[in-house]
Order: C-alpha cells, then structure tokens, then sequence
C-alpha cells in the first residue's frame, strides 16, 4: 500500500477543513433563505427535492437513498403532507406500498426557494472566472464518481 507523503496528507486535511467550512456557510445561507420563506427544516427541503426530481418514489427508496431510517423518512414526509406540500398515493397493486409525489403547493416552494439560491449565488460565483467554475466541475464529478464507486463497492 502506497503511503502518502507529509505534504498530500496536509493538502487532503486542508481540502476536508476547507469543505467542511463550505458545507457549514452555505447551509447557514440556506437556513437564512428558509428562515424566512418556508415552515420546513433542511431535512425536509432536502426529502421535497428528492421526490420532485424522482417524479414518484416510496419512503423505502427515499430512505435507502438518504441514508435514514424508514422512520425519519416517514416523520419527515408525514410535515410535508400536512403542509400540503406532497400527497401519498397508495399502490394499486400492492396496498402496502405508499408513494410519495409533490403537489402543485411543494413545486411553487421549490421554485421560489431554487430561484432565491440563485440571486444569493449568483454574486458570490460572479468572483470566479469561467475556467475556475469547469476545474471545479470536473473535480466535483471525480469526487462523485468516486463516492459512488466506492459505496458500490461496499454494497457489495
């Protein structure tokens, strides 16, 4: 096994530290967008977007996918259901099963809240030049393709 050296060990500390203070700063700036917007924690912003994109999706899907328990996820969707902001429709087929969909009501949030991301990011992205923001791309899609590998791996 190859060791890295002092220097790499200090950038990969660097690269945490500076991600981990990335993660904290834009979930504060989202906090403040919700604060102020929606009734709705991060989490379930988080499971709203999740359904939205996946169109139609079971509690079980989401909560394989989010890494929670069946539990939270229903806890969670059982909040937006009662703010209106997705339905459960009961499978045909299998009664047991409940998907989850956005309402009209959910998307209009989505929309506001994605549309007021972009005014706050805008500015701050406007300080990087167009070659900074594709290195960026391409290092963000090397560090997915690379957690996706490595989770597959551990499924295994």
């Amino acid at each position: 096994m190859h060791t890295p050296s002092a220097h790499r060990t200090e950038l990969i500390e660097r690269l945490f530290a500076s991600m981990d203070q990335t993660k904290r700063v834009m979930h504060a700036q989202l906090h403040a967008i919700l604060g102020r917007m929606v009734p709705i924690s991060r989490a379930q912003l988080e499971l709203l977007t999740l359904i939205h994109y996946a169109r139609s999706i079971r509690a079980k899907d989401i909560a394989r996918q989010l890494y929670m328990t069946p539990g939270a996820v229903s806890q969670l969707a059982e909040g937006l259901a009662e703010q209106g902001l997705i339905i459960r429709r009961t499978d045909e087929k299998d009664r047991r099963i409940q998907w989850l969909e956005v309402t009209q009501k959910g998307e209009s949030l989505l929309q506001d809240v994605e549309m007021r991301r972009r005014e706050i990011m805008q500015p701050i992205f406007q300080e990087l030049t167009d070659e900074e923001l594709e290195v960026w791309i391409i290092i963000q899609q090397k560090l997915v393709e690379q957690f996706q590998s490595a989770l597959h791996t551990q499924q295994k």
